[in-house]
This record gives structure tokens, sequence and C-alpha cells, in this order.
């Protein structure tokens, strides 16, 4: 290894081949990236359940807003009219929230925050405001496999947020660029759509699922921020790496 070969260019390195040296893996590669033949891994963050349902932008709060709601299909005939499809309704397993509109799959159809459908709302369950205020969610990284706190520099899920510089902060250092998603994110997944990692190193939760996680994920951020060196070191070879390389890098999920 050369004088001028860190252990940040080892770990990047690593991170381009991702886990197709490994036997039996269903991996192809395109260049020196490594991608998932198919996403079948367990969302990131496993612990925390996601909870409740992601309402379209400008939803009243939920009570008022099931109130209102006529399930008549308007805002998901709009959505899919604006070729963005995020909006279903939900299904009869869901009794109580049945018939009602919820933002289907953060992964492949995040809300793009066109703010088209509150303006069609005929009851008034979805309320027109502006971009910036609305609240469907908080979007959370997972610290053990996102490329920017493991030694890679990935910009995907900042370049994808429609706020960018309002939303994220990071925390540059020898480890990566360390991204963090700030309290001013409104939940709507293009950050989840766009990590390259093997499903996803995002993942957003409701308001009230993020009051009840905050104290121990904000716990976490900081104990990160404050290890040592070799601390972080063990940590990132010895159990981060080994599950980002499983999951592989999808160089089309990447948004330049």
């Amino acid at each position: 290894m050369n004088k001028g070969f860190t252990r940040r260019d080892f770990i990047k390195a690593s991170l381009a081949v991702g886990g197709a040296a490994l036997v039996g893996s269903p991996f192809h590669i395109i260049g020196r990236t490594a991608y998932a033949a198919k996403e079948e891994y367990e969302g990131p963050l496993p612990n925390i359940d996601v909870g409740g349902i992601i309402r379209p932008p400008g939803a009243l709060p939920e009570k008022e807003f099931r109130s209102k709601c006529i399930s008549c299909g308007v805002c998901v005939n709009v959505c899919h009219t604006m070729k963005y499809d995020a909006i279903a309704t939900v299904g009869i397993k869901d009794i109580r929230n049945f018939g009602t509109p919820y933002v289907k799959d953060m992964r492949d159809f995040p809300c793009a925050l066109c703010m088209e459908c509150p303006k069609h709302c005929p009851t008034g369950a979805l309320k027109k405001l502006e971009m910036e205020k609305v609240t469907m969610g908080m979007a959370l990284i997972d610290f053990g496999l996102c490329f920017g706190w493991n030694g890679d520099v990935c910009l995907s899920c900042s370049k994808a947020c429609p706020m960018g510089a309002k939303i994220f902060d990071f925390y540059n250092g020898e480890w990566g660029n360390q991204p963090y998603i700030n309290e001013n994110c409104v939940g709507c997944g293009l950050c989840v759509k766009y990590c390259p990692l093997g499903g996803s190193a995002i993942k957003v939760v409701t308001e009230k699922q993020y009051g009840n996680i905050k104290p121990s994920y904000t716990a976490e951020f900081k104990k990160l921020l404050a290890m040592s060196n070799e601390e972080r070191y063990n940590i990132v070879y010895g159990q981060n790496l080994p599950q980002i390389m499983m999951r592989g890098r999808l160089i089309e999920r990447e948004y330049r």
C-alpha cells in the first residue's frame, strides 16, 4: 500500500466493488460499481417500527383528517396524472383507515412535493400550504448503513432533497461526509428513493413515531461523533462494511 493510499481510500475502494467478490452473491458489476440484482433486504433501522401511515402533503392532524376525508380518490388521480403515483388508498386490512390516502412506497414512489393534491381536495382534508411547511414525517439515516458515515462520500440524498441545504447538515471527517437530516425535514421520501444502497439507508417515520424514538436516535448520533478513531475503526470494519457490501451499491439509484 503506497503512502498516499489512506484508510478512507481503502474503504471507498471496498464499497466500490461491494459484495460482488463473495461466492454465490447476487451481484453484477458495471465498471467498478456493484449493485444488487434485487432489493430483498430488511429496511434501514430495523429496530425502529415505522408505525402509522404517511399521509399526502397538507394532511390535517390525523383525527381531523379522517373526519373530513371522504375517500373520493381525487388526490390519487391527481398524483397519477402528474406521473408520480405516490398516493394509494388504504386497503381493507386496516379498517380504521380504509379508503383513505397514504404515500404507499417511499423507496420507489416518494412524494415529489408538487403540491397539486391539496389544490384538488374537495373537502379540505388536504390543506393548501407551501412546500416548506409540509409535515408528512421525518427521514432518518441508518448510520451503520450510510456510505457517508462509513468512509465514502455520497451526496445522493441531499441532492435529491427539494430543500437540500436547509435539511441536511454534514459532519465531514476521516470516516466520510457524515450527513445528518435535521428537523426541517418534511418527510417526502425522495432521499429514500435515491439512496444508492441496496434497500436504502434511510427510513421515513411519522412525526409521532419520531417523537418516541428521538432521544435514542440523537443519543446514537452524538455517541458516534464523540467516538475515538479506534472505536470507529472497530465499528466500521467489524460491523458496518460487511452489511454494506452484502447489500451492494445500486448505481442507477444515485441522484446525479
